[in-house]
């Protein structure tokens, strides 16, 4: 029987000598699984669990690279500058774009022959082509949030998205870029069809799916789609069905009493980033300073806080294991936290500002020392609504987020200009508030091979 080890080795190989040119995906060997076993390695495979890019930050604006070049050569400092191609070559790496299909590749696996496996119940093969379906939806999600204008009722239905890809063979007609309404409605129908065979229990590892974690990820979709009402219930849901603890910082003497993700007492669909190694960001000043001083995420995360003055770019670093190390890597998929602040955020929508603050409080409570902590109140809608992104800014820090946050705000004109700048303080680029940069270009390896999709502006 195959193990977990073996499938990676196995990944790596097929990754060197294939690939899908449209969607810069590498084939696998899918003919290798044939038993409930398999699919279930599969499944628990580091590949679906090392899965969304960290690359993702250098767009965040509370990210800074105060040791940046003046030629901008990296990949890593063109998208931190929002350029409107991140590699110029070709062939060369769909970035972000290959990573993201590479993952639904592997899930469409699942989704399409667990049916054909020898052994195992009617009921085993449900719930594996399920957790297919939800975790192909859950990719898809942050796609149609990078490739596509922001939901709009008015004009989702001709706005263009990415492609729709259900197959795993390479050899099948490549499907054009399908409309945002139609990216949507694939997730909405595929969680819908999942729930109902997932399992109901993670608890022995948060990263394969479950009731609560459709509930979520159907919540974060229905946030992004701005039906606040349908994102409340699902956030609700999610926190019936499954974990709803989060972990008390104010309990703990540093990030090490923070259990591995894969146990995480409030992870509902753990995630971590896809590079694997990645543990160091370096946050802009600004944002080190709009950290109230007794955040305990402050001590947990940053290094060099000193007196909290902050004046040297880059001496005080972010940590993604901890201060000291540990094994607390925050996860980048889905948290009890994060419900709660769709929570928060959809009752300051629809102006019910004591729930609203009530919801903050059930995370921000947890992140101070209860020694002096005062609970956040406010009667004013922006008010609330401006602290309940702030304190997602704080919560979610470096783990791929802000980028959606952002996408967001702009989109209701409620972002500003973001500058970035060069070691010595010279500004070397600005991102305007409407600016076409927040949808990224299909990446040129792509357009390459489907000259006739329409480009992003």
């Amino acid at each position: 029987m195959m193990n977990k080890y073996i499938y990676s080795v196995l990944v790596l190989v097929f990754l060197l000598t294939s690939c899908d040119k449209y969607l810069d995906v590498k084939p696998k060997g899918v003919y290798l699984l044939q038993t409930i076993r398999d699919y279930n390695d599969w499944l628990n495979s580091s590949d679906l669990e090392y899965t969304i890019p960290p690359l993702l930050n250098q767009f965040d604006d509370h990210k800074d690279l105060p040791n940046i070049s003046t030629t901008l050569s990296s990949t890593d400092e063109k998208m931190f500058v929002w350029q409107p191609q991140f590699v110029e070559t070709i062939p060369g790496t769909a970035v972000l774009w290959a990573n993201y299909y590479k993952t639904i590749y592997l899930f469409n696996t699942v989704v399409n022959n667990v049916d054909k496996a020898i052994d195992g119940t009617d009921q085993d093969k449900r719930r594996l082509k399920a957790e297919g379906l939800l975790g192909r939806a859950f990719e898809y999600l942050s796609l149609v949030n990078l490739y596509a204008k922001p939901y709009n009722p008015a004009t989702a239905n001709t706005d263009l998205a990415v492609p729709f890809v259900t197959s795993i063979d390479v050899t099948d007609e490549m499907p054009s870029r399908a409309s945002v309404q139609e990216i949507y409605n694939h997730i909405i129908n595929d969680i819908n069809t999942a729930i109902p065979d997932l399992p109901k229990d993670n608890s022995t590892n948060r990263f394969r799916g479950t009731q609560a974690a459709g509930y979520a990820t159907l919540a974060r979709t229905y946030l992004f789609m701005g039906n606040y009402t349908k994102a409340a219930e699902f956030a609700q849901l999610a926190l019936n069905n499954g974990p709803n603890v989060i972990v008390d910082y104010g309990a703990l003497t540093d990030a090490r009493g923070i259990v591995q993700v894969m146990k995480r007492t409030d992870a509902i669909y753990a995630r971590l980033e896809s590079s694997g190694y990645q543990t160091i960001e370096i946050p802009t000043l600004e944002f080190l300073r709009s950290f109230d001083t007794t955040d305990l995420r402050l001590k947990f995360w940053y290094t060099q806080a000193g007196d909290y003055s902050y004046t040297v770019r880059g001496k005080s670093q972010f940590q993604h294991p901890g201060i000291p190390y540990s094994n607390a890597y925050p996860n980048w998929g889905i948290s009890v936290a994060e419900m709660r602040m769709i929570l928060a955020e959809c009752a300051a929508r629809t102006n019910d500002l004591t729930k609203a603050c009530d919801e903050l409080d059930q995370l921000r409570k947890k992140r101070f020392p209860a020694a002096g902590y005062q609970k956040f109140t406010s009667n004013d809608k922006d008010v609330v609504l401006n602290k309940i992104f702030t304190e997602r800014g704080f919560e979610f820090a470096f783990c791929g987020m802000r980028w959606f946050d952002m996408r967001r705000l702009n989109a209701e004109g409620k972002m500003p200009a973001v500058n970035r700048y060069n070691g010595t303080g010279g500004l070397i680029a600005t991102l305007a508030p409407g600016s076409d940069r927040y949808v990224l270009r299909i990446p040129l390896q792509v357009m390459y091979f489907n000259p006739s999709w329409q480009q992003n502006p």
